[in-house]
């Protein structure tokens, strides 16, 4: 193709069985013992990686507050958050709707009986009712309403034998008690209070709500196991749906909405595998039409793996030594940016097209184009490790690991592995006699690159970011409507917007809710919000149960003996001591609520969570945050997490900065002045790529700026083998072949339908392509060393 004749030593190149032999071992001893003690490690690290694989499990982190700054993370919320992802993940709510109530409860019993074999368990609340109400019995002497509170404090004994012979002859009890257990029903409307935190309600065997001219009966279940239990998302979405389709079938009238962690978990699962079969495969059949058609044997793509599997071996080692936990977004885009591996072995896969050179003096010139190669896009991820956020600092350990353990792999094992020399095929020979333009210091090329200026300028002013975590999931819109109005009659409050209380006690951290709940309800009143869920509402703080202990023990006690006179009964209840959160834990409200209760945390202070609903829009939003105040903290998740997203977007676009300079520092020593033919073709890529995007209405992100740091390295690799390599047409086909594998293993992303994943493929794609066509138009005539030709 360049410096051999085509015609020699096929014995070793070529396709067939002789191609999956090794090659003769070179002369240096040096060489030999080098990769001896490669090979030694890495199968000693395999080892060991196979052993810990449990271990390193467990490590995984998918918190996304753990990308935070230690110094920035609050335990309370992060409690918090984790208490009610616990509380949620495995419930799932099923309402079964209808014009006639009772049409209603039967397709409801209907499709319980079909759900029967799936691994769920159904959550019966006609018992427990009964239970709510025992298990306040014994202290309700301090528990009544502020309505009651407020007529108490006025009523002598005649207005109390009214209220009794009232009560003595309501047709039905608030309470559900004898009425010489209740006789002036301050209980029973205690009891009622509860009630109007839902609007679900009683009816027949089954609980119901009703919703405009529909009766929902609801359905709620606990799952078996996790939610994000591969076998449980598809036995229960699959199971739940077939179901819903025979129910429906039978009945068309009937309505039918879902709710539950699981069922999105199962449509996001049932996503990635869609992608996987289509992208996945499409990127591995390109993957071996590339190696076939331009190396003409299937070991060197054997080699391409191998090199890929050793770089994320040592990454991932590398990165579980240093960090105690791992984050997930680490393995993911980690695991993307040591991709550039790959171009390391192709570079050396190339250059034995058509050469007879000594293989241990071809390696010998390839070492320093590549270890510049290694050394620049090392440089350009370092930038991340002194950043503060442990998630990118991760990843720069992750990529940077991985990169390096590929170049060793590549000098020390491919001499003996790689083939002695490949015969060009035809595809190599079509790509390496490609005839690319150079830049030309002409008006015509000037006159062109203004133009082009001026185009992407005007796409830049278009160029919009966001850094809204919702785009980084993708919701079945389907599932999504009827989890919105499932919420929606249900009255369940949202948990993304929260405000977390704390106190040195118990009780004081009950005084504050109740304090907080007082401001909520002016919010409520005006219009800000429909309601919230408080401890409070359950559990009144001591002093309050103790002051209307107080209140109607005098009352009572002065008129008792009328009330033993007229109805032979004692009105006085039992003075038990106020229930407090620890008793109240241990009967049927607390354990059913106890994800408002946070306990005490590592700082010895007590915290509880107050859950709001019907929040609607910013204005509203931000009336409500404002309630925040000593000891009660707001808590808003989606817009942290955003925060968060906004300044990893900043804090990356000044690290793709220095990372450029770092780059120009490490190549300065070899190219001098010549140091910009590296540089410049990624940086017009980038530049570019986000014309592109701006054009296309393409929002940035935090992922996109990922993407422009793998263009750097891509970028600087491109420039690097054709400045040491001028002319030579195997370099061609070795940044030709980077570039296909970097599109196919990343820029496919491009089709994703998670918005996220489908902006990041389209930079890379975008990137990586201008890279290629940009490097060679800077290429050199000759060998550029210490700034000249």
């Amino acid at each position: 193709m360049s410096k051999a004749s085509p015609g020699r030593d096929n014995a070793t190149a070529g396709t067939g069985w002789r191609t999956l032999l090794p090659a003769p071992l070179p002369a240096s001893p040096l060489t030999t013992v080098l990769a001896l003690l490669w090979l030694l490690l890495t199968l000693a690290l395999l080892g060991w990686a196979v052993a810990a694989r449990q271990d390193w499990h467990s490590r995984i982190d998918v918190d996304l507050f753990a990308l935070l700054p230690h110094s920035e993370r609050d335990a309370r919320a992060e409690a918090a958050l984790a208490a009610l992802a616990q509380h949620g993940e495995r419930r799932l709510v099923v309402l079964v709707g209808h014009r006639d109530a009772d049409r209603a409860d039967r397709a409801a019993q209907t499709l319980t009986r079909m759900l029967e074999p799936l691994p769920l368990m159904a959550e019966h609340a006609g018992a427990g009712l009964a239970q709510l109400r025992d298990g306040y019995l014994p202290y309700r002497a301090g528990l009544l309403t502020a309505a009651d509170q407020a007529w108490l404090t006025h009523a002598d004994t005649g207005a109390l034998l009214e209220r009794a012979r009232a009560e003595a002859y309501a047709p039905l009890s608030h309470s559900g008690l004898a009425w010489r257990d209740d006789p002036f029903g301050f209980f029973g409307r205690w009891l009622s209070t509860l009630a109007a935190t839902s609007p679900v309600r009683p009816h027949g065997a089954h609980l119901g709500v009703d919703d405009g001219d529909l009766h929902y009966t609801l359905l709620a279940y606990t799952l078996d196991d996790s939610a994000f239990s591969l076998s449980v998302q598809r036995s229960v979405a699959d199971g739940l749906a077939a179901a819903i389709a025979s129910l429906q079938a039978s009945d068309p009238e009937v309505r039918v909405l879902r709710a539950g962690v699981v069922l999105h978990a199962a449509a996001a699962a049932q996503q990635a595998e869609n992608e996987m079969s289509t992208i996945g495969l499409g990127s591995l059949l390109g993957a071996l039409a590339m190696v076939v058609l331009v190396f003409g044997g299937l070991r060197p793509l054997a080699l391409m793996l191998l090199t890929l599997g050793v770089a994320t071996l040592y990454a991932a080692v590398l990165t579980w030594a240093v960090y105690p936990r791992v984050h997930a977004l680490t393995l993911v885009f980690g695991a993307s940016l040591v991709g550039v591996a790959v171009d390391y072995g192709l570079h050396a896969l190339a250059a034995s097209i058509d050469d007879d050179t000594p293989v241990a003096e071809r390696y010998r010139d390839l070492a320093m184009g590549m270890f510049l190669a290694m050394i620049t896009t090392v440089a350009a991820y370092f930038g991340l490790m002194l950043t503060p956020f442990p998630g990118l600092a991760q990843m720069a350990v992750f990529a940077g690991g991985g990169i390096v353990a590929a170049w060793l792999t590549v000098i020390f094992w491919f001499p003996f592995l790689a083939p002695r020399t490949l015969r060009a095929t035809c595809g190599a020979r079509w790509i390496a006699g490609w005839r690319w333009p150079r830049w030309r210091n002409d008006r015509r090329t000037w006159g062109i690159a203004a133009l082009l200026a001026l185009l992407t300028g005007a796409a830049l002013t278009q160029l919009t970011v966001n850094d809204d975590v919702r785009a980084l999931v993708t919701i079945d819109p389907q599932l999504g409507r009827e989890h919105q109005q499932a919420g929606r009659i249900l009255g369940l409050p949202s948990p993304a917007q929260m405000f977390v209380v704390s106190g040195d006690t118990p009780a004081q951290v009950l005084e504050r809710t109740a304090a907080l709940a007082g401001r909520l309800d002016e919010r409520v009143r005006a219009g800000d919000l429909s309601g919230y869920d408080a401890l409070t509402q359950w559990l009144p703080d001591p002093a309050r149960q103790q002051a209307d202990q107080r209140l109607l023990a005098t009352r009572l006690a002065a008129a008792a003996p009328a009330m033993i006179e007229e109805f032979g009964i004692d009105p006085r209840p039992p003075a038990n001591p106020p229930l407090d959160v620890t008793r109240w834990l241990s009967q049927p409200a607390g354990k059913a609520l106890a994800h408002l209760w946070l306990g005490r945390g590592a700082d010895g202070r007590y915290a509880g969570v107050v859950l709001l609903k019907g929040l609607a829009g910013n204005a509203h939003l931000a009336r409500v945050a404002v309630l925040a105040g000593p000891g009660v903290d707001w808590i808003d998740k989606p817009a942290q997490v955003s925060e968060l997203m906004a300044r990893y977007r900043v804090l990356l676009t000044w690290v793709l900065l220095a990372s450029y300079a770092a780059c120009a520092l490490a190549l300065v020593w070899r190219y001098g002045r010549a140091t910009w033919r590296m540089l410049l073709p990624p940086a017009l890529a980038t530049v570019l790529t986000l014309g592109l995007l701006g054009l296309t209405g393409t929002p940035l992100q935090l992922l996109g700026l990922l993407a422009l740091l793998l263009v750097l390295g891509v970028g600087v690799d491109y420039g690097i083998f054709h400045a040491e390599h001028p002319g030579d047409g195997r370099m061609q086909v070795a940044t030709t072949l980077s570039a296909i594998s970097t599109i196919l293993s990343f820029g496919l992303l491009a089709f994703s339908n998670t918005p996220a994943l489908h902006a990041f493929g389209l930079t890379t794609l975008s990137g990586v392509l201008l890279a290629w066509l940009i490097a060679p138009l800077f290429r050199p005539v000759r060998l550029v060393q210490d700034g000249k030709t």
